[in-house]
């Protein structure tokens, strides 16, 4: 299990869980990713806090034992996959080299290893010499997820791996993401702005504004009765194909710049329920039942921190 606290709330993946994270461009979903792995481009950098995997904490690793288990024991597919490969080289050499440097094996089983990792995400083994470039979108994004997983790591983060992808693609990205949690009981933290997605597919979420966490909790829970007024407007602005044609509803106003970011509650501008202690004070987290929520509407606004 892999566990971080960030930002006030508490959150945790298990084995063979999807969880997704989901929230609106900029509020903070990639550097969280990114930040697992200690992989934060500068100048940012990771304060404070806890990040828990099988038993270690990795912000107290040195770079050379984390470096042994980024790949092998975590793996990640990162947003742009043409620009995460590198252009000069065959995708064949890219997945040897990665297998060699994190087991004992040659050359030749690497690349078995290499061409069963390709095979099972429904690349033919006749792709193997091909460079990035003549590959499609969704084949690279496949050559991605196979260099994440041919390692069978404990956790996969998947940074927007259908972005930029026709929905039938995406499907299918989807659909092989959920064989592998089934198949290799991985975890597998989905970052994504697409709400829908996540719903649909995903055990639970967490919904993220401005750096912050508001609210987590099992999807299906979430989509039937969100608790945060961010959540719920998420929801409201999801179109609905089976319904009478009605004006898509959207959240008015812009997320704030995060080099200056409101006192209180970070939603507060834009909030239809903001009342004056939001302003103030920035609400706990709760648990209630099997979620977490970070709202005045639940606690009355007498506390704020952890």
């Amino acid at each position: 299990m892999v566990s971080f606290e960030l930002l006030i709330m508490y959150l945790s993946i298990n084995r063979g869980e999807l969880l997704g994270l989901v929230g609106e461009s900029g509020s903070g979903k990639s550097s969280l990713g990114l930040s697992i792995v200690r992989l934060i481009p500068p100048p940012g950098r990771i304060v404070d806090g806890e990040i828990t995997f099988r038993g270690m904490n990795l912000l107290k690793l040195p770079e050379k034992e984390l470096r042994n288990i980024r790949g092998k024991h975590i793996g990640m597919i990162f947003q742009d996959p043409l620009t995460s490969l590198d252009p000069l080289r065959k995708i064949g050499d890219q997945l040897v080299e990665t297998i060699i440097v994190h087991t004992r094996v040659n050359e030749e089983e690497a690349k078995e290893i290499a061409l069963r990792a390709l095979e099972r995400v429904g690349i033919a083994p006749d792709r193997f010499d091909d460079y990035p470039h003549q590959l499609s979108g969704g084949m690279r994004q496949r050559v991605m997820i196979a260099m994440a997983t041919m390692l069978n790591p404990d956790l996969l983060i998947a940074d927007e791996p259908t972005t930029a992808l026709d929905v039938i693609v995406q499907s299918r990205i989807m659909d092989l993401l959920s064989d592998l949690k089934k198949s290799m009981k991985m975890a597998i933290l989905l970052i994504t702005h697409d709400l829908a997605l996540v719903i649909e597919r995903s055990d639970r979420v967490a919904v993220m504004y401005a750096g912050e966490l508001c609210e987590v909790g099992p999807s299906e829970v979430i989509s039937q009765e969100p608790l945060h007024p961010y959540t719920q407007l998420l929801l409201e602005s999801i179109p609905d194909i089976e319904k009478p044609r009605t004006k898509l509803v959207y959240i008015p106003g812009n997320p704030p710049d995060m080099r200056n970011p409101p006192t209180g509650c970070r939603f507060w501008p834009r909030c239809p329920k903001v009342m004056d202690v939001c302003k103030r004070i920035s609400p706990r987290s709760l648990e209630l039942d099997d979620r977490f929520v970070r709202c005045h509407l639940y606690n009355g606004g007498l506390e704020c921190g952890k």
